[in-house]
């Protein structure tokens, strides 16, 4: 059997996670500090805290943590690394203080932290109500860990939103630019083409040449369209509305084009959502670019699936529209760049690569996010997360 020090542990995990210098208890006795259990003491830092604890300042300061049994620190240079000392009382009325070092200040959860920590190290290994304490204890520093871990979590896809968004706001302005320039030669050549053959006979050579430069001058109109779609800065008119409505009225709208599709639509709509606060028409869009992917995806046919349901998100609740295809998927090597502008694999059918951009962007604007399941040939999951207010 492994014979372990509870307190060792607690030490160095508490350490680990908080990133400490250094740790240590010291208990007063016989009016002389007694070094106890310690986690990275260094022969160099040892002689460094004797010499602190010896202090009479120090000692006085110390004397005062244990009087008044809360937490405290300053400044104090051990050795290169470590700029400052915490001092944390123990449990009960003892004569007992753990000691952290720490390069910089601690964050207030981190505090937090040791304080759980000292709370249990003269418990630990004691009696069954102490172990039990000392369980307690531990499971209350897991909580913390996973709660530090989940914000670290939240705050790398906060960060990587606004790094999107910033792409997103450079290229929209310079598309904006390109697309009004386009926009009036462009209209030049569909008016002098329409005037054109409404001026030549029906049975004239010229006539194929012509509805052929028509339908490529529309077709580019339409692009500049969605360049200035993308780029321009609405107004959005946000409503309760309730996300099983807009639903229904996509799928109506869309209906004809699934059928054409060969594809079989399922709906899973929640029952008894919140309503959220959205703009009903961008959330549409959203929904139309969605259903459109999935079309592409799947040329042949297939199964297109929606579902509306609440969910949770960093403690914080979502409404979540899903959208699921079995269709070819998205490989892995360019999952991470699908919502970039302009980016797109359908390039030689007319994809513009603005869809996903501008999907991503609204969902941004409503505070929103969009989450990407996909494996080659197996299909691919879109959901996107509308905030709930509380």
């Amino acid at each position: 059997m492994t014979i372990f020090n509870p307190i060792e542990i607690i030490l160095k995990e508490t350490g680990a996670l908080t990133e400490a210098c250094w740790a240590v208890r010291v208990a007063y006795r016989a009016q002389d500090w007694v070094l106890l259990e310690s986690w990275r003491l260094s022969k160099l830092r040892e002689a460094a805290l004797r010499s602190f604890l010896f202090d009479k300042s120090n000692s006085s300061w110390l004397g005062g943590v244990l009087s008044v049994r809360r937490s405290r620190s300053r400044a104090a240079n051990l050795d290169n690394s470590c700029s400052r000392v915490y001092a944390f009382p123990e449990i009960g009325e003892g004569q007992s203080l753990l000691l952290v070092g720490v390069e910089e200040a601690l964050s207030k959860d981190a505090q937090q932290i040791w304080r759980v920590a000292s709370l249990v190290l003269e418990s630990a290994g004691g009696t069954q109500e102490q172990t039990r304490e000392l369980k307690k204890a531990v499971s209350e520093l897991e909580e913390i860990q996973q709660e530090l871990q989940a914000r670290i979590v939240a705050q790398r896809e906060a960060e990587s939103r606004l790094v999107q968004a910033a792409k997103l706001a450079a290229v929209g302005e310079m598309a904006a630019g390109i697309a009004h320039e386009l926009n009036n030669p462009l209209t030049t050549v569909v008016g002098f083409t329409e005037l054109s053959l409404e001026s030549l006979p029906s049975d004239s050579g010229l006539r194929n040449d012509l509805e052929l430069i028509l339908r490529e001058a529309n077709r580019a109109r339409s692009v500049v369209r969605r360049l200035l779609d993308f780029a321009r800065q609405r107004e959005v008119l946000k409503a309760r509305a309730d996300i099983n409505e807009i639903v229904d009225d996509v799928v109506a709208l869309t209906k004809h084009l699934l059928l054409t599709s060969h594809v079989r639509l399922e709906l899973f709509c929640g029952a008894e959502l919140p309503w959220v606060l959205v703009d009903r028409n961008q959330i549409k869009q959203v929904l139309i670019n969605l259903i459109n992917n999935a079309l592409y995806a799947m040329p042949e046919g297939g199964n297109l699936a929606l579902e509306t349901s609440q969910t949770m998100r960093h403690g914080s609740p979502f409404l979540a529209l899903t959208v699921r295809d079995n269709g070819e998927g998205i490989a892995p090597e360019i999952l991470d760049r699908i919502f970039e502008p302009f980016f797109t694999t359908r390039g030689d059918s007319g994809g513009t690569g603005l869809g996903l951009s501008v999907t991503y962007g609204i969902i941004t604007e409503h505070g929103g996010m969009i989450e990407v399941e996909s494996q080659l040939h197996q299909g691919a999951i879109f959901t996107v997360l509308l905030p709930l207010e509380n």
